[in-house]
């Protein structure tokens, strides 16, 4: 009998968490807290891979606005094939199930084919910036943002990314900035949301807003084409390519442009 025969795809639970997490032994903690996030939060979904009580692999997910975002999707090696297979088709599923017309994740380069094998098409490449130096925020258009800032924040969100995610975002507002001119918001940073979350009408608003995220996490993710790349060379940044966000169902209207830090690195 196979390995697979006697594997359960089921939700993940709290009794187990801390065994799901171990498919990503150098950043354990971080993966921890995210599958815990997805547990705790009602509009996400956690299934496992159970092979005798132990868990073989685990993957995430969430649906906001009509669109799936797969977030997490890990295994050890004792998961064959098939048991990928099975585990990746059920989060795909379930994601469905709750009415989505798309589903979107960022596949590391060496997975694109995967993914293409399950429907998804690939769009724009995700970078990774690091180990530059950063300038100090400066202007005072940037405040700490209040109940009022929060139609605003999502509005902007809405014209970046095409749908609404508003329980996500306002979910993570805790340390929210925005960078106000006069009554009109211009821009948001959401240093705690993933890898962290940037949206500004222009490059001069985004990178000011960069200047708040530095301190909070030492790298940033960035869609290439967004107009902070020459900036963040001049600093020294050096570049390499997270993975590509790819796309199965209908594509909605990224604004590459006003996204200043992308909140999600590679599955």
């Amino acid at each position: 009998m196979a390995i697979h025969d006697n594997v359960r795809i089921i939700p993940l639970t709290h009794a187990v968490i801390e065994q799901a997490a171990h498919p990503w032994p150098d950043r354990w903690e971080q993966q921890l807290g995210r599958l815990r996030w997805h547990l705790s939060t009602p509009y996400a979904t956690a299934l496992m891979a159970e092979l005798f009580g132990d868990v073989i692999g685990v993957a995430c997910g969430f649906v906001q606005g009509g669109v799936g975002r797969i977030t997490v999707l890990g295994f050890l090696d004792e998961a064959d094939a098939p048991v990928r297979e099975r585990l990746t088709s059920a989060l795909l599923d379930a994601l469905t199930e709750q009415g989505c017309t798309s589903i979107e994740l960022v596949a590391a380069p060496a997975d694109v084919a995967k993914w293409e094998h399950f429907g998804f098409a690939p769009h724009e490449t995700i970078l990774r910036y690091t180990g530059g130096k950063f300038l100090q925020a400066t202007r005072d258009e940037v405040i700490h943002h209040e109940l009022e800032h929060r139609l605003g924040i999502l509005h902007l969100d809405r014209k970046a990314f095409g749908y609404d995610r508003s329980a996500l975002v306002m979910e993570h507002s805790y340390l929210c900035v925005v960078y106000m001119e006069g009554t009109r918001i211009r821009g948001y940073a959401l240093s705690l949301l993933g890898e962290g979350l940037i949206v500004a009408d222009a490059p001069d608003v985004g990178l000011e807003l960069q200047r708040w995220h530095f301190p909070i996490q030492d790298h940033i993710l960035l869609p290439e084409g967004n107009g902070a790349h020459e900036h963040l060379t001049k600093q020294a940044y050096r570049t390499t390519v997270e993975g590509i966000r790819m796309v199965r169902g209908a594509v909605r209207p990224l604004k590459v442009e006003m996204c200043f830090a992308w909140e999600w690195g590679a599955v």
